[in-house]
């Protein structure tokens, strides 16, 4: 499955695209949006198997996690490490399926999950596109944030490290699946006073060896966000690219 955007800005599209659609085959060289390189994970924590332990762990922190909002800041890195674009933008999530992404800096760029669908929207381009969420949710790790559906967490494998992240827990998530076009996504959580599961930054690993590092400031798990947030409606003029 091809996304054909006008490449005024080629990595742009596909940053945003990385994080929500890499079970789409998009077509070219895949760049992630990412924040600055986190602390690196010591050789001794490769070493960790997955448990179901380490799975347990992490569904139940994420349990706690009905619903969050958050800024982030990224970077795009390539395979060799090298900063190729900087943005920043906002998150919303809603358990269950309900994703808001927007990109702010440095161009604007919208993905939506309503439920049912996958919505991107590129405003310079006028271009919309829509898949189906059923189609990808079992390829795409971050959308594990939204469901605490045990069918869906059956298709990865959880290794739990300690140690690596201060005052907080770091989890490793990998695909069963070895067609899937993201193969490592890394959950680092920071303690708080009152024990919530408080996500500081997220991480992607490609089959190419690129490497996205997401991170999270302003995060809020006490106030729902807008259910407006997690609807699209096609705006006047933009052409839509229907793929589900």
């Amino acid at each position: 499955m091809q996304i054909n955007f006008i490449k005024k800005s080629f990595i742009r599209p596909l940053a945003l695209s990385s994080v929500l659609l890499p079970a789409l085959a998009l077509s070219g060289t895949v760049a992630y949006a990412a924040q600055a390189p986190a602390k690196p994970i010591a050789a001794t924590t490769t070493l960790v198997s997955p448990s179901n332990e380490a799975k347990e762990h992490l569904m139940a922190k994420l349990s706690k996690l009905a619903f969050f909002s958050a800024e982030f800041s990224q970077n795009i890195l390539d395979a060799q490490g090298e900063i190729l674009q900087q943005g920043s933008g906002t998150i919303a999530i809603s358990k269950p399926n309900l994703v808001n992404w927007k990109t702010i800096t440095p161009d604007e760029t919208l993905i939506v999950s309503d439920g049912n669908t996958l919505w991107f929207y590129d405003p310079f381009i006028e271009q919309a596109s829509a898949y189906s969420l059923a189609k990808s949710i079992h390829n795409t790790p971050i959308l594990l944030l939204t469901s605490d559906e045990p069918q869906l967490w059956q298709q990865y494998t959880v290794i739990e490290q300690q140690g690596v992240v201060e005052n907080g827990l770091r989890f490793v998530v990998m695909p069963k699946d070895k067609n899937s076009q993201i193969k490592k996504l890394t959950l680092n959580f920071t303690d708080t006073e009152n024990n919530d599961a408080q996500l500081s930054e997220f991480t992607f690993q490609d089959a190419t060896g690129q490497i996205s590092q997401i991170s999270l400031s302003k995060f809020n798990s006490k106030t729902k966000p807008a259910d407006t947030l997690f609807n699209f409606s096609l705006p006047e003029g933009v052409r839509l690219e229907d793929k589900r």
